[in-house]
């Protein structure tokens, strides 16, 4: 883990002497799945508060089914559509590597992610049990949860962790492309530029949004 996180160059290089396995990248994607699902348990207790008694355990029972079945195959969705995006836009640089080599290798970079989702579910955790809620007006539960997020050092200390560990999957993906598609490191950051600014552009929004 450590060579991955802070070497990747080095961990692609001798992964690539090595048959294409999927194992270790299924279980990081899995892991971070769970945590979402955890999370997603989280605010389902929370908005327990609100449902109707006749209607709890149902209700209950829908959200937190449809939490694991979002937490689970949304993660492993978007590992496959970024994998796909990267794969794509590197065609522009005429490389040289299969698909199944790239969803690999940009399974490896979802591992900071993991540490991401600890905090995120961490904070969750601490929370949401302070955030008020009203049965006569629900909707003003997001409003309340968001500005619990503001007041909050803990939770703006975790949106700034939260995007470090993107930058280091951002690295370890390039590395990922490097090794993958056979190409330069400039162009792989290229390759990564387009949807990596986007996604950090929108959490630097989030956050100063959320300050002001």
């Amino acid at each position: 883990m450590k060579e991955l996180l802070f070497n990747p160059n080095l961990f692609f290089s001798e992964k690539s002497k090595k048959k294409v396995s999927f194992k270790y990248p299924v279980l990081i994607v899995l892991i971070i799945s769970i945590l979402q699902i955890g999370s997603g348990i989280l605010m389902m207790n929370k908005m327990k508060e609100i449902l109707p008694l006749d209607g709890n355990s149902f209700l209950s029972t829908a959200v937190t089914l449809g939490s694991v079945i979002v937490g689970l195959f949304g993660t492993f969705l978007y590992w496959i559509i970024l994998a796909g995006i990267f794969y794509l836009i590197s065609f522009l640089f005429h490389p040289d590597g299969s698909f199944k080599r790239t969803l690999e290798f940009v399974g490896y970079g979802f591992a900071p992610q993991i540490l991401a989702g600890i905090v995120n579910l961490v904070v969750m955790y601490y929370i949401l049990p302070s955030v008020p809620i009203s049965s006569q007006n629900p909707q003003l539960f997001s409003e309340s949860f968001a500005q619990a997020l503001v007041n909050n050092p803990l939770s703006l200390a975790a949106e700034t962790f939260v995007m470090l560990c993107f930058l280091l999957s951002a690295n370890i993906w390039v590395f990922a492309l490097v090794h993958a598609r056979n190409m330069s490191t400039k162009n792989a950051i290229l390759t990564i530029g387009v949807p990596v600014g986007l996604t950090l552009i929108y959490q630097v929004y989030s956050l100063i949004g959320g300050l002001t």
